[in-house]
């Protein structure tokens, strides 16, 4: 019979956290486990939260911003044989029970906690702990033996972090649970120090993670600054005046107990200062910390001439009437590893928002998923958005070896070794499949693993954009030694990979004849997906006005291959034949060889015009805002694996005239959602008179806008593309599995 867990949150005010929380131990491989949630006073979204979860959690409330009475709450309807506490703030590693669970085959042991990550998600915030009995922790090596410290009146012994900590329901309760005094601060030090003296052993496995967030609170900044030191000024106060008092008589140290009260002020008077001098707080703020500090210490020493007899405040007759076990919704799905360098939100670029949305609908559908993105400066991990996000730098060291092996460029070699060594971690707590983009190969070396499906998505690759990419024609020595090697590793991919991901017949189509691959057999076929930018944000259903002058724009690079050249014709014809339509541009800023490339495709007039707005780069809220009120959107790629500009401008009934190229031809529908222009010598006289004759036909754009809508829809929203996606992914498991079983 398996050990059953109860795991307690004890929120307040953490609503913007607490879903990722409560998502978090959906990833969990332990089995027999429920889920119990507390709500303090909270005046934010956290009851919401917590109302979407009803049915499948226990529901607690605690009228009092009061940890340990909040603790006690959480224990009375707790039914497991343990209850395992962890911060709202704070997301589990898999594993976590399962690494717990083993220490509580010993009867002996009343209490387990795990090491915890702080929010970069690769240090440790608390590894072991041992504690005296004046409440002074220190830091001992993860190898250190807590054991010999397990006896009944040690003057030290383990102490576990509060947001990573279990224990035996039936010792809680034998020792009454927790002593509501400690409001915040050493309340799980309190529970330790009494299970150690009940006679048990507590116990630290270091493989038990949780990485936890620091998220603000009613007592602390988002830089961990404090708002108010009386709470914790109180618990610590009490508790050498209480422990610490025994410990005195015990031992014959008289006076150690004012000695520690007084050692304790001095300390958290000389920080306040600092602060203050430091300019991390002001002068007044300061005074008041030096208040809570003189006051609190005087009110923990008053609370603790009350003989509590070494017991907590749990309503044992409430814990002993606990409702049964209520087993929580499990991820029961893949475990999914998606590689991208860039991603959302240092890049919103193509591949890189796919992957979020790809993720989050993955996520969403009960798949644990672990995204491998490209870390800006140091290395970190986190869970939001209910997935994992694990930003990592290039291995140079093992990029030698990638780059042997693979005969790939030095830097593309050495972020495939780093992408290696994160899906090799991965592995150790269980990976079904690992899928990556062809844009850099950043999945090269992963096909070799025996033991984890591997899917290659197609995008635009080297071979596809060369034609557009003069400058790399124009550097030899480049072109061999990057460019080439590209191009090569991707086809040893492509003719070495059971299963390909596309997002167009025509990507399938134009990368076979481009590498001479036939990929009719091994290519599926997902179309790209995205969000309700109405869904997201009501209010823009309002932003496009049928009064206002039509307004007409190009989003995208300005590059050849997203035919910026195109645009700027055609929207020097459209300029002049629609004299109150207004024109933008978005998506690159206006440097000197883009004006350059304005005068040289007779764009002059737009430079100077009120009537053309040149954006730059902008956020995805803007952009998304900005889709909301334009109604045409020129798209005159010379190619496009797909076209995400189209259909995100279709999600906000715009009509999109784009290129005859590549897979924007299944996205937009000739003559009903926009219109298609060839790519043969016409396109910029057939691109203007689209755009004219839409610009002068309001009850054209309203219904090609409505059918544009409508289409988005039916096939391009990101939760269909996840569900599609889920089966290639299925397949390439089962096909995985099937040749592994053929060679066993």
């Amino acid at each position: 019979m398996s050990l059953s867990f109860s795991i307690v949150i004890n929120t307040l005010n953490r609503g913007r956290w607490l879903g990722d929380a409560l998502s978090g131990l959906r990833g969990l491989s332990y089995q027999d486990f429920e889920v119990v949630v507390v709500n303090g006073p909270s005046t934010d979204d956290s009851q919401a939260i917590i109302d979407s979860y009803a049915g499948s959690i226990k529901i607690g409330q605690c009228a009092d911003a009061n940890l340990a009475m909040s603790r006690n709450i959480g224990i009375e309807l707790a039914a497991g044989d343990v209850v395992a506490f962890i911060d709202d703030d704070a997301v589990p590693s898999p594993d976590w029970l399962t690494q717990l669970a083993h220490h509580y085959t010993n009867p002996a042991v009343g209490g387990v906690g795990g090491f915890t990550i702080d929010n970069t998600g690769v240090r440790y915030q608390v590894q072991k702990t041992v504690c005296d009995r004046f409440g002074n922790a220190k830091s001992v090596s993860d190898f250190f033996d807590e054991r010999p410290l397990c006896f009944r009146g040690s003057p030290f012994y383990p102490s576990l972090l509060g947001t990573n900590s279990s224990f035996r329901r039936d010792v809680l309760r034998e020792i009454g649970g927790f002593d509501n005094v400690f409001a915040y601060l050493l309340d799980e030090t309190d529970v330790c120090l009494r299970i150690i003296d009940a006679g048990y052993e507590i116990r630290y496995e270091p493989r038990a993670l949780v990485y936890h967030q620091f998220a603000p609170s009613s007592l602390r900044s988002e830089k961990r600054v404090p708002k108010t030191l009386y709470p914790s000024a109180i618990s610590k106060s009490y508790f050498i005046s209480s422990h610490g008092a025994r410990e005195e008589r015990r031992s014959g140290l008289d006076g150690e107990v004012s000695r520690q009260r007084v050692a304790y002020r001095d300390e958290l008077l000389r920080a306040n200062k600092w602060m203050v001098e430091h300019g991390e707080i002001s002068q007044r703020h300061g005074a008041s910390l030096d208040q809570d500090v003189l006051w609190g210490i005087e009110k923990g020493r008053e609370l603790a001439t009350v003989d509590k007899r070494g017991q907590g405040d749990l309503d044992a007759r409430r814990a002993a009437a606990a409702e049964p076990m209520r087993p929580y919704i499990r991820n029961m799905g893949m475990r999914i590893a998606l590689v991208s360098q860039s991603f959302p939100p240092d890049n919103e670029a193509g591949v890189a928002r796919w992957t979020s949305m790809m993720a989050r609908g993955l996520s969403a559908r009960g798949h644990s998923v672990h995204v491998i993105a490209l870390a800006s400066q140091q290395p970190s991990v986190r869970f939001e958005d209910g997935f994992w996000t694990h930003r990592i730098l290039p291995d140079h060291q093992l990029g030698q070896v990638m780059m042997a092996t693979y005969d790939l460029p030095p830097n593309i070699a050495s972020w495939v070794a780093g992408v290696a060594l994160e899906i090799d971690s991965l592995r150790s707590v269980g990976l079904d499949v690992a899928s990556f983009p062809i844009w850099d190969t950043e999945g090269a070396s992963l096909p070799d693993l025996d033991d984890v499906a591997v899917v290659m998505s197609l995008h635009t690759s080297y071979a596809m954009a060369l034609p557009f990419k003069g400058e790399w024609n124009e550097r030899p020595l480049y072109r061999h030694l990057m460019v080439d090697k590209m191009i090569a590793a991707e086809e040893r991919l492509l003719r070495h990979l059971p299963v390909v991901l596309a997002n167009s017949e025509a990507i399938v189509a134009d990368v076979g004849a481009a590498y001479g691959v036939d990929l009719a057999e091994r290519a599926r076929v997902v179309p790209h997906g995205t969000y309700d930018p109405f869904a997201q944000k009501p209010s823009r259903r309002a932003m496009r006005r049928d009064d206002a002058p039509v307004s007409i724009a190009f989003v995208g690079r300005f590059e050849p291959r997203k035919g910026i050249d195109i645009a700027v014709a055609a929207f020097a014809v459209a300029h002049e034949a629609l004299p109150e339509a207004h024109f933008h541009f978005l998506g690159d800023k206006l440097g000197a060889e883009t004006m350059e490339l304005f005068h040289r495709h007779g764009g002059a007039a737009l430079l100077a015009s009120p009537r053309v707005t040149f954006h730059g780069q902008v956020t995805r809220e803007v952009l998304d805002d900005f889709y909301a009120t334009v109604d045409i959107v020129l798209m005159p790629s010379r190619y496009e694996s797909f076209g995400l500009v189209a259909i995100e401008a279709m999600a906000a009934g715009a009509v999109v005239v784009a290129a005859r190229a590549g897979g924007l031809k299944e996205v937009v529908v000739e003559g009903l959602t926009g219109y298609l222009v060839p790519l043969d010598g016409s396109e910029v006289a057939v691109a203007a008179d689209r755009l004219i004759a839409l610009g002068r036909s309001p009850k054209a754009r309203k219904a090609m806008a409505q059918a544009a809508r409508e289409l988005f829809e039916m096939n391009f929203q990101v939760d269909l593309m996840a569900a599609r996606a889920e089966l290639v992914y299925a397949d390439a498991i089962k096909l995985k599995r099937k040749a592994r079983d053929y060679v066993d």
